[in-house]
């Protein structure tokens, strides 16, 4: 009777629960990593047939992929997920569509980012890009399977690293198979150590399972006792095997699957025998249409060949029109047939086909090949280009491995300068700059002529990364190449960050200059940039103008990544100083459309502070959160740090003091102390309840750091430090001294800031008409930015009451009505103590404060919800009861109330619900 394959999982009981326990959990939105290792031929391949199966069952699709030998970087990813893009729906997705740059090029390739664009992980881009196809394909999750990752290049298992972490709270299975002997060993190691990864190790099969799957292939009709052990006994317990022996003959079993694979071959012709030996050289997954080229045999006899090879089970028809080995296990004995010279000159032969096609996965097989066949100086020619093909698409490990192989088959010094200046700057992409410039450092000596330049030149933008300003100035001189714009740029950049602004900034203008006549326009626009940044402190408007520059010279000459740069340039610097925020808007656009998330997420930031003037702290902490979380995500510690720093600030702005010490204990020491937004975090309590002298000891010590850094352009913080200098007369001359010495550096709101403490000190000297015209200034100059000016006034309003000047019980009523309207509880409350303290106290009005959700859903009242703030900052039930304008019983009353709705202990419990 006739032999089929086993329609069934045999001898997998367990393991087959485990997976439809993993898929049901996925279905329910708790992801999770599924890794199965075994030898070959183990069932691996049948075991992700049962969990796609139990996905489809539960609704969810399955995004299929499968690396190759030789198959390219990204090879599996790509094949899962990138036909998916086209279905409905997927491209037009806004979650989408930051990512599509990323996922189209992972088959049609693209230019990564030029040196001095700051760029995420491309593994943790592409996991999130194949995160949100697989949501916008299906709500309910999907199964993501990618086999035989034994062969998978370093990009690859680091997309599988990242999203076996990301899953755990999607609804996203990623299952994965490796071989787990020999070269699969270490592989398999990693993927074993996954974060959160189920790992099935299967093992061969015992005697009675063997015997079921074997009445399995018989359509149910078991073997005698005899035939069983025998059977089990040849294949070793090794499923594949034991079909494949029970396949070759209904009465004999042959001994081994090399014994199945020798008669089979014998029984093709020679030229049939040469054509299949061809197809095993080239590859696990070979194009059969290059048989005739790389065996010799002209097209007839390959395509007779091949019926022959089909007809004795050899090869096995493939779904669509091609053919395919009917297991890796076949390949390779076929393989094994071959003697060396043969094995050399068939790879030498499949090689030049390879390398001249050079379709997406044929030059990686053709590197191979040329190491198989002795010819290493095509091997290191063909993994360098390979090698850059890769870093250009963001695959920068597996660009860093392949130029490693390209050293170790190298045969010259030309093509070895070439690898060396390649990984320095595939290392210093991929983070590791210190590893980049101790490379450089061993090999530059050896180096010669333009060579030597070349590295020593890539060597310096190392160093600038790294902030090792001397090394970069080093390498530049060591280079040589007084005439290459990039040389005067480095030289500008190490400046700056050395600190020797002035230099810096001749030396920008002097990069402008040398680019301009070199043509180059990326380094043009490079030089703008770096003429920009040494500016921001000494004069906003030359900043401007080199920025909106290099944005003109991109777009001309189509520099997508550079336009982005110098948009979001000019955005920042309108930010400062406009009252709209068009070309923010246009840099956000643009950064999206071109996958360019790092500078989305900075993007995001440098709006918040627009959206603090204009709208509020929650508005501006909801984009600052958005940053933040992004950058979790994008993997990019310094930028997350500095966006918690901001949700702190907005915190602290809206009221939130427990909120914001979360939000900066979150950003951690290694935030940079010269942060404005720092020192205005923990001021801001302060100064709500009008100790002005203590909210100044909190700004002190950011400010010296902001000036220091003049990487940093100075932010609106700086002039709310100057205005509490001025209100509490503390070293005022001093502060002013600071920001004279930088007033083209000043933003439109550090300049209103300075026309408050003008009035501040105006009226402190009995010159009311000079603090009534200083007023109107700085009211006018900050008329759209609403939030803002009613934050600064809350204290110039606090000192003409302590004082006796102008009308601030005026001013007071007005804030008091914009506070309320905007829902600003807080500064309402600091409003009305300031009216109470100038003898002008103010009905309270009924309901009107927002009560936070929590609080509102057990019951707490709008009146309750004040006491609780209060409470909560330490005051005692007399301070409230001042503080309110009500009754001592009647505060002790709201205290026993939000005990008992709360559920607290004590007043001091109280305090976690504020």
């Amino acid at each position: 009777m006739s032999v089929q394959r086993c329609p069934v999982v045999v001898g997998r009981a367990g393991e087959l629960a485990l997976v439809r326990r993993l898929v049901a959990a996925a279905a329910a939105g708790r992801g999770g990593a599924l890794v199965v290792l075994g030898e070959a031929g183990v069932g691996k391949t049948r075991l992700l047939d049962a969990a796609a199966s139990a996905a489809a069952e539960a609704g969810l699709p399955v995004l299929a992929g499968r690396a190759v030998q030789g198959g390219g970087s990204y090879r599996a990813i790509a094949e899962a997920v990138v036909r998916r893009l086209d279905a409905p729906g997927v491209r037009a997705s806004a979650a989408v569509r930051p990512y599509l740059p990323a996922l189209d090029a992972l088959v049609t390739g693209g230019a990564g980012a030029p040196d001095g664009v700051p760029t995420a992980d491309p593994a943790v881009v592409l996991g999130e890009g194949v995160l949100r196809v697989a949501g916008e394909l299906a709500s309910t999750g999907c199964l993501l399977r990618l086999e035989d990752l034994h062969w998978a290049d370093e990009d690859t298992l680091a997309i599988v690293g990242y999203l076996a972490a990301a899953v755990a709270d999607r609804p996203v299975l990623v299952a994965v198979s490796c071989r787990d002997e020999a070269a699969g060993a270490a592989v398999a190691a990693r993927l074993r150590a996954l974060p959160g990864a189920t790992t099935v190790r299967l093992h061969r099969l015992g005697e009675a399972d063997v015997g079921a799957l074997a009445a399995a292939c018989r359509g149910g009709r078991p073997l005698p006792p005899e035939e069983v052990r025998h059977l089990y006994e040849r294949s070793d317990g090794l499923p594949f095997l034991a079909e494949e022996l029970l396949a070759g003959s209904d009465r004999e079993v042959p001994p081994s699957l090399a014994a199945l694979v020798d008669g089979r071959l014998a029984a093709l012709d020679e030229a049939g025998r040469t054509v299949l030996h061809a197809a095993a050289v080239l590859g696990p997954d070979p194009d059969w249409q290059l048989l005739a080229q790389v065996s010799g045999v002209g097209e007839p006899g390959v395509v007779g060949a091949l019926r022959r090879a089909v007809d004795v089970g050899l090869v096995v028809r493939a779904d669509g029109a091609g053919l395919r080995w009917p297991h890796a296990l076949a390949r390779d004995a076929v393989l094994a047939t071959l003697l060396p010279p043969e094995r050399a000159a068939l790879s030498a032969r499949a090689a030049d086909v390879l390398a001249a096609r050079a379709g997406p996965d044929d030059e990686p097989m053709a590197a191979q090949l040329y190491v198989d066949a002795g010819r290493p100086r095509d091997a290191a020619a063909v993994l360098l280009r390979l090698a850059r093909r890769a870093a250009d698409r963001g695959a920068l490990h597996s660009a860093d491995a392949l130029l490693a192989r390209a050293a170790a088959a190298a045969p010259g010094p030309g093509t070895a300068a070439e690898i060396v200046g390649e990984r320095v700057s595939v290392l210093t992409l991929a983070g590791r700059a210190d590893e980049a410039l101790a490379l450089g450092a061993a090999h530059v000596d050896a180096l010669t002529g333009d060579a030597h330049a070349e590295v020593c030149l890539r060597l310096a933008r190392t160093a600038v990364t790294a902030a090792r300003w001397s090394t970069a100035e080093e390498y530049v001189e060591r280079a040589g190449r007084p005439d290459d714009p990039r040389s005067t740029v480095l030289r500008a950049d190490a400046a700056f960050g050395a600190g020797r602004t002035d230099e810096a900034a001749a030396l920008a203008e002097e990069a402008v200059v040398v680019a301009e006549r070199s043509g180059a326009p990326a380094v043009l626009c490079e030089a703008l940039g770096a003429a920009a940044r040494t500016r921001w402190q000494t004069d906003l408007a030359a900043a401007g103008a080199a920025y909106r520059r290099a944005a003109q010279v991109a777009a001309e000459h189509g520099l997508t990544p550079w336009r982005v740069t110098a948009l979001f340039g000019t955005g920042m610097l309108e930010v400062l100083d406009d009252d709209e925020i068009p070309t923010l808007r246009r840099a956000r656009e643009l950064a999206t459309d071109a996958g360019m998330l790092a500078q989305l997420a900075a993007i995001e930031l440098i709006a918040s502070d627009h959206a603090l003037h204009t709208r509020g702290p929650g508005p501006a902490e909801e984009l600052a959160r958005r940053a933040a979380d992004a950058a979790d995500r994008l993997r990019l510690p310094q930028l997350r740090a500095q966006a918690l720093v901001q949700v702190a600030a907005y915190r602290a702005a809206g009221g939130d003091a427990a909120g914001a010490a979360a939000a900066l204990a979150a950003a951690g020491d290694g935030e940079s102390g010269a942060n404005p937004f720092r020192g205005f975090t923990t001021a801001m309590a302060p100064l709500l309840e009008h100790d002005l002298r203590r909210a100044v000891a909190e700004m002190d010590p950011t400010v010296p750091l902001v000036k220091r850094d003049r990487g940093i352009v100075l932010l609106s913080p700086i002039g709310l430090w100057l205005l509490l200098r001025t209100a509490a007369d503390d070293r005022v001359a001093e502060a002013r001294a600071q920001l004279a010495a930088v007033a083209g550096g000043l933003s439109r709101p550090i300049r209103a800031s300075l026309r408050y403490a003008d009035a501040v000190a105006a009226g402190r000297a009995g010159r009311p008409a000079d603090a009534a015209a200083h007023l109107d200034a700085a009211d006018a100059a900050l008329a759209r930015r609403p939030w803002w000016r009613r934050l600064l006034r809350l204290v110039v309003w606090e000192c003409a009451a302590a004082e006796g000047w102008g009308d601030p019980v005026a001013g007071l009523r007005a804030d008091l009505d914009a506070h309320h309207q905007a829902g600003d509880a807080h500064l309402e409350r600091a409003c009305r103590d300031l009216l109470r303290r100038a003898g002008a106290p103010t009905t309270r009005r009924r309901g009107g404060s927002v009560v936070p959700p929590p609080l509102a859903a057990l019951g707490v009242t709008g009146r309750e919800a004040e006491v609780l703030a209060l409470v909560a900052r330490g005051l005692t039930n007399a301070e409230v009861a001042q503080r309110l304008v009500l009754s001592r019983r009647t505060v002790e009353t709201h205290v026993a109330n939000l005990l008992a709705k709360t559920g607290a202990a004590s007043r001091r419990d109280l305090r976690r619900w504020a």
